[in-house]
């Protein structure tokens, strides 16, 4: 199977957007509808103070609150969070409606170095914006979990699907499209995984959990691709994706779509013959092949948390508009960054009586 990078594309009339990006008045006088996307892994957050193996202070989930703030976004995937009570002590329930993974967790284990601390559940979910939801003519429900990338029931990734309210019009107005939070296995972010039609001796345990859970990604991916679904992955895939020739890439941008059986070290494996190109299997990585303005290894110096868009999903990205946050203390308050970039979906809404304020 082949790689083929694709650049975030530029659409002719796209506006400048307005009103934290939420609205935005076009050339022609049209309100287009924008959609600022997050991600953030917020590494062991816990729900009280000191518990897990990042404890934190009072001071510390006030900093976490202030980048929250700087991140501004109407929603944003998380990573390593315990509960929906610890993602409420950063993103206020007032403001956000707040989704949680449910898995299960089994024991909790020590911390590495930390005598007596004991690890919380690292779960993934979403944090959504409900004025801002309202104000783009926007709607949201929770889909069933994909508990299958989890491998042996772990880090199950949260799906959610936006749909257009009755406030959005246009005879291009977009059906659905599902945004998905995961988490993938770490201690593998660069170095050959092999391609996905052979499987390559590779001796490191985590290396092994990731290419498994490349192979069954893979799969889901064909699947929205044969149903013309757009999607967007959103989260810590602990890849770097857009390093030189990255395998991981190559396997699930690959502009393909087959039928494919479970496969014990590979996840997934494409039934021979099956193999139909389909363009909406062709995927956009946004900022790829752009170093990571704070790399976590100056060796390697790319991203590990990525927003992936699939389908004609890739074709609703605003040209530029991914952005990193930095933080301005030590030590920081996560060990990842947040990320953030922007949609501009098909369709719009009635620009807002003078006055009102959204």
């Amino acid at each position: 199977m082949h790689s083929k990078r694709v650049a975030v594309r530029r659409r002719f009339g796209w506006c400048v957007a307005a009103m934290a990006l939420v609205l935005s008045g076009c050339t022609q006088g049209e309100a287009a509808t924008h959609l600022r996307l997050g991600s953030w892994n917020l590494q062991h957050l816990a729900e009280r103070n000191g518990d897990g193996c990042r404890p934190r202070t009072d001071a510390d989930y006030a900093l976490l609150r202030e980048s929250a703030q700087r991140l501004d976004a109407d929603i944003v995937a998380l990573q390593e969070v315990e509960n929906d009570r610890a993602v409420a002590r950063i993103f206020d329930p007032a403001i956000y409606d707040i989704v949680v993974s449910e898995r299960r967790v089994r024991g909790r284990s020590p911390c590495r170095g930390m005598p007596g601390q004991r690890l919380t559940a690292l779960r993934t979910g979403f944090a959504v914006n409900r004025s801002r939801m309202a104000a783009s003519g926007l709607r949201y429900r929770v889909l069933p979990a994909f508990e299958a990338i989890g491998l042996e029931r772990r880090r199950w990734a949260v799906r959610i699907l936006l749909e257009p309210s009755a406030g959005l019009s246009g005879g291009d107005r977009f059906e659905a499209l599902e945004l998905v939070s995961l988490h993938l296995k770490s201690g593998c972010a660069w170095g050959r995984l092999g391609g996905d039609d052979r499987v390559r001796k590779i001796r490191r345990a985590q290396c092994l959990e990731l290419r498994r859970q490349r192979g069954i990604l893979e799969a889901w991916i064909d699947d929205r691709a044969r149903a013309d679904a757009p999607f967007v992955l959103l989260g810590d895939f602990n890849r770097q994706l857009d390093q030189p020739e990255d395998d991981f890439w190559a396997a699930i941008d690959d502009g393909m779509i087959c039928r494919w059986r479970t496969h014990d070290a590979l996840g997934r494996r494409c039934i021979e013959g099956t193999e139909v190109r389909d363009g909406d299997a062709d995927l956009t990585l946004a900022n790829a092949g752009r170093p990571f303005p704070f790399p976590y290894n100056p060796r390697y110096p790319f991203a590990i948390d990525h927003f992936v868009f699939g389908g004609e999903a890739k074709d609703w990205v605003l040209h530029r508009s991914y952005a990193a946050i930095g933080y301005d203390t030590e030590p920081p308050p996560s060990d990842h960054h947040p990320i953030r970039v922007t949609l501009r979906l098909p369709g719009s809404i009635s620009p807002p009586p003078k006055g009102r304020r959204h």
